[in-house]
């Protein structure tokens, strides 16, 4: 497996770890428009923290890559929906781990 592969691999899980959050930000906004049935539903979706949101899935699939990488690496479904399911739940580890090593702003 040469350079190219390798990056192919990260590449590969940046982008289904932020789809993995993506799915996990789509049951959000569904939580938030049912929460805000007899309000105003102005104010509840925020372009940012999406943004944030689908950047922390794709560091987090990019860790399930390097993590499941060896020479000769044979890609299969189950790796794919691993770091999908990485971006989902791995946001709130990568973000506490941010959050924590990172000053506030």
């Amino acid at each position: 497996m040469g350079i190219s592969d390798t990056l192919a691999l990260i590449a590969l899980g940046a982008v289904l770890g932020a789809a993995g959050q993506g799915v996990r930000a789509v049951v959000g906004v569904k939580k938030a428009l049912e929460a805000a049935q007899g309000s105003s539903r102005a104010g509840w979706f925020d372009g940012r923290r999406l943004g944030y949101s689908l950047l922390l899935g794709a560091v987090a699939g990019v860790v399930a890559a390097v993590a499941q990488y060896q020479p000769g690496i044979v890609v299969t479904r189950s790796l794919l929906l691993g770091f999908a399911a990485a971006g989902y739940a791995g946001a709130d580890f990568v973000s506490g781990a941010f959050g924590r090593w990172l000053p506030k702003a």
